[in-house]
């Protein structure tokens, strides 16, 4: 049985894609959602319970061997037992099977967050644990013993390592230390490795990406002179390639990790930054860096195409009814981040703050109420979002931020603004749709002395607004005297209106 673990930040898009598979299976766990957006609702309890927590979404896959055969209630068993070993005794868990791969396997998602506590289940030496977890069920269970995908390219520490580890951890939790234990060099390395080389850059780009993470390179002819060779060194302990395992050689980057090496390309390259290695990055930029390189790993979103002949209709229903002027909604359509499809779905294209479309939301009872949902076809990433930016030059940086409850609410609030300043207001601001504390831009919004969140006035609105200031200090809360920006908006252009007839009157306030 084979065990793939990964840590993340936001339950809703993993949920999404485990429940989309075919065949997927919903058959265990210890939640009571019956499907992706009943268990994400259903994990922010947990989320409440420690806002400081950063990547608190645990996400495993098991897989069988092909000579195993297990039912839905074994797998069900087996999935509760591996999380109570892996320390996941008081979380919340849901187990999805899928048989969309020749490998029969299931998914876990979990949160990281202990139910009784509070606290992150330390991830410690997991991968380790994992083996030895999956090791002990393969024999209670009468299965396939298999060697884990990690074992087969790395070397394994040794036995005298994983017993100090142990030791470590089982006084560490007897309050004996007060640091959990830590990784050992060797397996820093082999995971640096592994993020850097994730989206198979050419070899320059690999050095460099370690060098950036405190990493020392070396290559060079091995001793027949034959081949490449290749040597790391981290906090004063030095590795070659083969004590690092097989996929850590100067040919093992290539043909398991899938580096690309040409040697007219890059042997100029390499040997610059062998002799003026970039310098460390500070941590936090580091792990920017790396989230970053994983997220360009993702599937591009396409935008499904639209239905030119209703567009009149939208843009006719937002500035009679909505009050949204054409110069709003007509430059949305015309960078195409607002219009219908084929299937008349009213659609507000998401971006990352880059600009690239990452997927979209879908409002489709506009008479009624402003929710809307996920577009969960080729959404590429969970980072993304709808949003607007006005006033100032183009080019100016964004000095002021709105977060806001829905896309609506956004064009009615920027609409709201500019009648409140007779015009565009004279610095960059930017309206954003983030009402889920558990997809801010966080690094972005740190940046500004104050955000202003603008939710909706409403139950929903107060309480994710209540979440949203734990996570941002600076934030400053901003109500509506009625339940939203639309009927605010309204209210407010009635008043105006009114104003101006009594000034036409030649009376004055």
């Amino acid at each position: 049985m084979i065990g793939k673990q990964t840590k993340g930040r936001g339950f809703r898009k993993l949920l999404d894609y485990l429940e989309s598979r075919e065949d997927a299976k919903l058959i265990g766990g210890n939640m009571s959602g019956r499907n992706a957006r009943e268990l994400a609702r259903e994990f922010k309890l947990s989320r409440q319970l420690n806002s400081d927590a950063d990547r608190v979404v645990y996400h495993v896959s098991l897989s069988a061997a092909k000579g195993d055969k297990l039912d839905d209630e074994k797998w069900s068993e087996i999935g509760d037992r591996y999380m109570k070993e892996m320390g996941f005794d008081a979380n919340q868990f849901v187990i999805f099977r899928h048989h969309n791969t020749d490998d029969d396997h299931i998914h876990i998602a979990a949160s990281r967050i202990r139910m009784d506590t509070g606290l992150v289940v330390h991830d410690s030496w997991d991968y380790v644990r994992s083996e030895k977890v999956l090791r002990q069920i393969e024999q209670d269970y009468d299965l396939v013993q298999v060697q884990g995908s990690r074992e087969k390219l790395q070397r394994t520490p040794s036995t005298g390592q994983i017993r100090r580890i142990r030791r470590e951890q089982e006084e560490y939790e007897l309050g004996k230390l007060e640091q959990p234990p830590q990784r050992i060099i060797k397996e820093e390395v082999q995971q640096t490795i592994d993020k850097a080389s994730v989206d198979n850059p050419q070899m320059p780009t690999l050095i460099m990406r370690l060098q950036q993470a405190g990493i020392s390179v070396r290559t060079g002819f091995t001793r027949n002179g034959k081949s490449k060779g290749i040597s790391y060194e981290k906090d004063g302990q030095a590795f070659s390639g083969t004590q690092l395992g097989a996929a850590y050689t100067f040919p093992g980057l290539q043909k398991h990790l899938a580096v690309d090496y040409q040697p007219e390309r890059d042997d100029e390259p390499i040997n610059e930054l062998l002799l003026k290695p970039v310098k460390p990055l500070p941590i936090e930029q580091l792990e920017k860096l790396f989230q970053e390189i994983e997220r360009k790993q993702q599937p591009q979103f396409t935008p499904p195409p639209e239905d030119k002949v209703v567009w009149q209709v939208l843009h006719k229903y937002l500035n009679e009814k909505r009050y949204i002027p054409d110069y709003i909604s007509q430059g949305l359509h015309n960078n195409q981040l607002l219009y219908m499809d084929e299937q008349r779905n009213i659609l507000f294209i998401k971006r990352d703050l880059d600009g690239e479309k990452t997927g979209a939301l879908i409002w489709s009872k506009p008479r009624e109420n402003h929710r809307t949902v996920e577009y969960d076809q080729n959404t590429s990433t969970p980072y993304g979002w709808f949003y607007l930016r006005l006033g100032g030059q183009p080019t100016d940086k964004v000095e002021n931020v709105f977060l806001c409850s829905s896309p609506i609410d956004a064009m009615s609030a920027a609409t709201y603004l500019i009648s409140s300043c007779k015009g565009l207001p004279p610095t960059r601001t930017m309206l954003i749709v983030a009402d889920d504390p558990n997809n801010l831009p966080m690094e972005f919004l740190k940046s500004f002395n104050r955000v202003v969140v603008a939710f909706n006035n409403d139950e929903q609105g107060n309480k994710t607004a209540s979440a949203v200031l734990e996570l941002l200090p600076q934030g400053k809360r901003l109500k509506t005297h009625n339940p939203d920006w639309s009927q605010e908006l309204e209210a407010h252009l009635r008043e105006e209106q009114q104003k101006q007839k009594q000034l036409d009157r030649g009376f004055s306030l």
